[in-house]
């Protein structure tokens, strides 16, 4: 390729490179939160493009300047030359313009400056939580144990019994990790450190130092299950044994 192209495709070629590293860091945390909405994807790479579009702008008015300062150098040095220093007027106006563009170049990187803060703030980098409160569907979808509908997208476990339903955290009481449900072993297992848990949601092996809390769980009037997230149960305060902390169900 041409040197020359190369160097006119150099920056658009890191542009590039910009949105796709930020494409896959955004892949991996939906990934990790799906709750996370498209918008925010729009409003990243929006921004990501205008700030790519300043910048390009930007280096290429620094390059036209520095080639009109070599320009007006080398005028300068000619006439320099001429008898008893005589000034030619072109060489003012080269001057006068290369000061104006100068000042561009600042004018355009404080706008920038502005125009970026702008845009931040009216659309902020928001990530969209799940509501704590949600309807888990009817009491008669559920089999015996334990089911994992909506560990991804609400971090719960939903466990069934003969009697009733009860509702468990994802979230390990060591060091934050997401155990796994292992049918064949009837437990939850964290992969990072090994702590076990019984289908209970008590701790019988690893590292953590308490069982799983549990959330509360009602039956709704149109008759779903009720799961509300922003009340806890924990087994070693003896709270498990309260209202709300397990449904009641022979259906």
């Amino acid at each position: 390729m041409n040197p020359r192209c190369a160097k006119r495709y150099r920056f658009p070629s890191t542009a590039l490179a910009v949105f796709l590293t930020q494409g896959v860091s955004f892949a991996q945390e939906t990934n990790a939160n799906p709750s996370i909405e498209f918008s925010s994807l729009i409003i990243n790479f929006g921004f990501i493009a205008l700030v790519s579009l300043g910048v390009y702008v930007l280096v290429l008015t620094i390059k036209w300047l520095w080639h009109s300062y070599q320009e007006a150098k080398e005028v300068h040095a000619h006439e320099a030359e001429i008898e008893h220093g005589a000034m030619d007027p072109s060489l003012n106006r080269r001057s006068f313009l290369s000061l104006l563009g100068w000042a561009w170049v600042a004018f355009t990187a404080a706008s920038l400056g502005a125009v970026s803060g702008v845009v931040r703030f009216l659309f902020p980098n928001v990530t969209f939580e799940p509501p704590l409160k949600f309807a888990a569907g009817f009491p008669n979808t559920y089999a015996i144990g334990v089911d994992e509908r909506f560990k991804s997208s609400h971090r719960v476990w939903v466990v069934r019994e003969a009697t009733g339903f009860y509702v468990l955290s994802t979230i390990c009481t060591h060091l934050g990790c997401t155990p796994n449900w292992l049918q064949a072993e009837q437990k939850f297992k964290c992969p990072c450190h090994g702590s076990g848990y019984y289908i209970t949601g008590i701790n019988f092996e690893g590292p953590a130092p308490r069982p799983l809390e549990r959330f509360n769980i009602t039956l709704a009037d149109d008759g779903q299950i009720q799961i509300d997230q922003s009340i806890k149960y924990q087994y070693e305060l003896g709270q498990w044994g309260l209202p709300g902390s397990y449904l009641n169900y022979k259906g």
